[in-house]
């Protein structure tokens, strides 16, 4: 049994769709930016207007699941260069602070997080940080993909202890407290 399943993704004023079929691209431009997906055979792509249309007949589960990460990740990038993300991180700890240092070829973080040393890590060009207060990081970003992958890799520096509340937390994440030592 063959089931058609046809999704719509509509363009506003600010968002722009460009359909490529020669180089197999589809280009989603806004005002934050710009992102492109590669356009997959088992898919027919058809702008009618303002719409983006795609279509896939399938009778594979597997079909079916990819065409709805597909529509997704298109959703996705809609959004993002339209509004872009965010995700801000705090850093708890005595002592434990974070800086952004400007270099001639990129930006680097700066981490002091209760080791001997300072942690360096580079900051990727389609992320972009700031640091309004020593604790709290902000980065902002138009792939959610990128920009939570990014943020796992700061968190990974220092995770939360579930002994003593400290190291690196996303906003509004909790971390359940274990009782100590019984004596």
């Amino acid at each position: 049994m063959f089931i058609s399943k046809k999704q719509y993704l509509r363009q506003s004023k600010d968002l722009k769709l460009n359909l490529l079929c020669q180089q197999k691209l589809l280009s989603v431009e806004g005002p934050q930016g710009s992102i492109t997906y590669p356009l997959y055979a088992e898919f027919e792509y058809s702008k009618i207007e303002k719409k983006l249309f795609l279509t896939q007949t399938f009778n594979d589960e597997r079909k079916k699941a990819f065409f709805q990460m597909y529509q997704i990740l298109l959703t996705q990038s809609a959004l993002g260069v339209l509004l872009g993300y965010r995700r801000q991180l705090n850093i708890v700890g005595i002592g434990y602070q974070v800086s952004i240092e400007e270099k001639e070829t990129s930006n680097f973080l700066i981490f002091r997080l209760g080791f001997s040393h300072q942690v360096n890590v580079e900051v990727p060009n389609y992320v972009s940080v700031s640091c309004p207060k020593p604790r709290v990081l902000l980065l902002k970003g138009i792939n959610l993909h990128k920009l939570h992958n990014f943020a796992a890799v700061l968190r990974r520096l220092k995770l939360p202890s579930a002994y003593k509340e400290k190291g690196i937390y996303y906003l509004g994440e909790t971390v359940s407290l274990k009782q100590g030592k019984k004596t």
